[in-house]
């Protein structure tokens, strides 16, 4: 029975993959490259936001595409990307109007730098806005526990030359969102301090001697069990004796 319970919840699991990467990435926030590629980490904190798939981790997607379901999907050469091998391309709408307001979730050490020079895509990827705010707080969640919530004046924004463009249904993506069209709390005079990082293992002083083992040491040798239990059968000992009794019979013939 357990082993049934298993094969179905992976049966599940390769069906919402493909459906998150080739279908409706959008409903997932995520937004795949040109060649569908989405980076696992990403997609394991989408697939995470809901309930049902907390539990997931790495290692389940890589195997997956790499054992369970290699026909459906592909796992990248450097084992940090996934994607559909059958996927339907969402384009980018140009001329869809946004609304007036959108929203971004900030990590918190980010606000003051982004109230000072405005929203920019993280490097290699867009900047994904999204019409309802909590929505907003939950896709920050997968960069921040608490993230600021951004109110960006997308029609103020566009007349200050920014573009925008929907994403399937829920997403919309820009290259760049000036300063002067966001809107959020008071920046903070004293930043959250980062986490302390558990500290490494120290290493041994040089000063330290190292103790030398018995065969480097003069005049030291290793005693082998087998000479202990049998000395008679020791390399070198037949030849030893025989000579001696060769002495000892020498010294007979003399005194006869």
């Amino acid at each position: 029975m357990a082993l049934r319970r298993l094969e179905q919840k992976q049966v599940s699991l390769i069906k919402v993959l493909a459906y998150a990467l080739g279908v409706r990435p959008d409903e997932f926030g995520l937004v795949p490259d040109p060649l569908g590629w989405v980076a696992l980490k990403e997609l394991v904190k989408a697939l995470n936001d809901d309930p049902d798939w907390r539990q997931v981790r790495e290692a389940n997607v890589v195997e997956a595409a790499t054992r369970l379901a290699p026909e459906t999907l592909e796992l990248a050469a450097d084992g940090r990307r996934v994607r559909a091998l059958e996927r339907r391309e969402l384009e980018r709408d140009y001329a869809a109007d946004p609304p007036p307001h959108l929203y971004y979730g900030a990590r918190r050490r980010a606000w003051p730098v982004i109230r000072e020079r405005g929203l920019n895509p993280p490097e290699g990827g867009v900047l994904v806005l999204v019409a309802d705010p909590e929505q907003a707080l939950r896709l920050g969640r997968r960069r921040d526990q608490e993230p600021v919530l951004v109110t960006v004046q997308a029609r103020l924004a566009t007349e200050r030359g920014a573009f925008f463009s929907l994403y399937g249904k829920k997403l919309w993506l820009s290259d760049w969102v000036p300063a002067e069209c966001l809107m959020g709390p008071p920046v903070p005079e004293k930043m959250p301090e980062k986490k302390p990082q558990k500290p490494a293992a120290p290493a041994p002083p040089p000063w330290q001697p190292i103790a030398p083992t018995p065969e480097s040491m003069p005049g030291s040798f290793l005693v082998n069990a087998e000479d202990l239990a049998k000395p008679y059968k020791r390399k070198g000992l037949k030849k030893e004796i025989d000579w001696k009794k060769e002495r000892h019979k020498d010294k007979r013939r003399e005194r006869d």
